[in-house]
């Protein structure tokens, strides 16, 4: 099967801000802080890829830098698709609090220029499709986000991200923020999504058993490092390091 993505030896670097404070009163330190080494992997087309790691250990900045949001890196990142998207851990940031849902759906729409734009009634009905899709009635598209209820928004962010006709979604702890009851709801929406349109999905997480659930293959990282990655049965079942063993077993899994 064919490549969606592709990276190769990334390295990414953030400014140390205490060093940076510590060199301005005399004192010693580097003033780069080395937050991704050398991560190498790949992803299939249609494949769902989680990517599994303590807070702190680089996820994000892994999902940054293939987005383009984080520049400055050393290595190689070739993305198969123009137009990725991502999906926040909390739907409330994401969206605009001033604008009602209609609007936020339909401003992506509003942004194609020439032959591929849209007229008013086709991004009408292309949002009402999608909302529909997403397990959502269309009269909603007159509330606020404040008057949708967590799993609401999270459903919105999900169809504002393919409004945008992506082949390939980063969603960057997209339950995390939410109940176990509507985890289960939107993980089994995405599930759909991702049979029906054939979408790359690399899910971050640092969830265990959703990560069961959700994906065919598991990346684990430590301190900025891949140490482990294979299909999610068999890292799950023979682990190969002890970092992924005591993942494992703080998840009873």
């Amino acid at each position: 099967m064919e490549n969606i993505l592709n990276v190769s030896n990334l390295n990414v670097y953030y400014k140390n801000k205490q060093n940076l404070i510590n060199r301005f009163r005399g004192k010693s330190g580097k003033n780069l802080q080395h937050v991704l080494k050398n991560v190498s992997f790949d992803m299939k087309k249609g494949e769902v890829l989680g990517l599994v790691g303590e807070s702190g250990c680089g996820k994000t900045s892994l999902a940054k830098a293939i987005l383009g949001m984080q520049k400055q890196y050393d290595g190689e990142i070739e993305l198969d698709c123009p137009n990725p998207q991502m999906v926040f851990q909390d739907p409330y940031g994401s969206l605009n609090p001033s604008k009602k849902i209609g609007w936020i759906l339909e401003e992506p729409l509003r942004m194609n220029k020439g032959k591929d734009r849209l007229l008013k009634e086709e991004r009408v009905k292309k949002v009402d499709n999608m909302l529909e899709r997403v397990g959502l009635d269309v009269k909603l598209k007159e509330h606020y986000p404040t008057e949708l209820s967590g799993g609401q928004r999270q459903r919105v962010a999900i169809a504002a991200a393919l409004l945008c006709d992506t082949d390939f979604l980063i969603a960057d702890e997209p339950v995390s923020a939410l109940d176990v009851t509507i985890q289960a709801q939107i993980i089994r929406l995405m599930l759909k999504l991702h049979k029906e349109l054939g979408i790359s999905i690399l899910f971050i997480s640092h969830d265990l058993r959703v990560v069961y659930q959700m994906c065919d293959r598991v990346i684990i990282m430590k301190s900025g490092e891949i140490i482990e990655q294979g299909k999610v049965e068999e890292v799950y079942e023979n682990p190969s390091t002890d970092y992924t063993r005591l993942l494992l077993e703080a998840a009873n899994l």
